[in-house]
């Protein structure tokens, strides 16, 4: 076997692995690309659960909370200013009977 016959045959040998791999490089590569997307797709859900849990949450807790909470306040500052009429006028005849 000559020295170029030798050399050839390396470079089949080669060519041969090369492409063996490149094989079997794509076929992980795809592999972990099913992988993934399924992870991603299992994501996506997740966060379409989160975001219809979160606007229920808002919708049936949250703003009926949030009408009592103010209706609430507006109560607390209407007894403040009656009770501070009626501390005023308690205070005018309690100086005039002094």
């Amino acid at each position: 076997m000559s020295l170029a016959e030798l050399r050839d045959l390396f470079i089949v040998i080669f060519s041969l692995v090369a492409i063996g791999a490149t094989l079997l490089l794509s076929i992980l590569l795809f592999l972990l690309f099913l992988r993934v997307r399924s992870i991603l797709n299992s994501g996506r859900e997740t966060v379409r659960n989160v975001r219809d849990i979160s606007s229920l949450v808002s919708g049936n807790i949250v703003k009926p909370l949030v009408g009592i909470a103010s209706f609430l306040q507006g109560l607390r500052q209407a007894l403040e200013i009656i009770s501070g009429v009626v501390r005023r006028k308690e205070g005018k005849r309690s100086g005039r009977e002094e």
